[in-house]
């Protein structure tokens, strides 16, 4: 069974993590550029609660940190955190995703397809449910469906939009993503060769190694 910790500012989800059996928590992260309306974060919440999934949740209602002051029992519907306290933390501010990523709890990300995010997924092996918001997150989500790392819902909105996705339809997608052991086989030969694409004498690092080189080159 999962630790039963407070669900509410979490200063270190660690040790929480340490205790849950490998790839079972959702990491849920829209990035620290996106917000999302109350409304949603609440059908959100409730699309986690539903799944039955263990799972980490960074909430944001504000693009911009400054403007991002709201408590989560502001945000959140009253009596939810203690509903969900004995399968998830849900926090605001920062978090080192890097390491969430490579937690071998972590099984499935729940994301913006931001670019960043994308190439830890990849790189870790955790598979994704994409849910783009603006900018080039749908570019990215496209590789994620295309190389099989991961799930894109694409009727679910685009930032600026007034439709809201229900919580029963996100519910079943990240249940859906967490039962697919296909999915996370993929996901982790995806991982294997992106690491080793990374390391030295991979592809990416010789194409980086390369590309230096030729700057230095030009400048000499």
């Amino acid at each position: 069974m999962p630790l039963n910790m407070p669900a509410s500012g979490a200063s270190d989800v660690f040790p929480w993590l340490d205790k849950q059996p490998d790839n079972s928590v959702v990491y849920v992260n829209f990035g620290n550029r996106t917000g999302m309306s109350r409304e949603q974060v609440r059908e959100l919440g409730l699309g986690l609660e539903t799944s039955g999934c263990r799972f980490l949740w960074v909430v944001k209602t504000k693009a911009l940190d400054s403007q991002d002051v709201e408590d989560l029992g502001e945000i959140l519907e009253k009596g939810y955190l203690e509903r969900v306290k004995d399968r998830g933390i849900v926090m605001k501010g920062w978090v080192e995703q890097d390491r969430v990523l490579r937690h071998k709890a972590v099984g499935g990300f729940l994301s913006h397809s931001g670019s960043n995010s994308v190439i830890e997924a990849a790189m870790y092996g955790v598979r994704m449910l994409t849910w783009p918001m603006g900018g080039d997150q749908r570019i990215n989500a496209v590789p994620v469906v295309k190389s099989g790392l991961g799930m894109w819902p694409k009727s679910w909105s685009w930032q600026g939009e007034d439709k809201i996705v229900s919580g029963k339809e996100i519910g079943e997608k990240v249940k859906e993503m967490m039962a697919d052991e296909a999915l996370l086989a993929k996901a982790r030969l995806i991982g294997e060769e992106a690491r080793q694409a990374a390391a030295p004498g991979g592809t990416s690092y010789q194409g980086l190694v390369g590309f230096v080189q030729n700057l230095k080159d030009r400048v000499k």
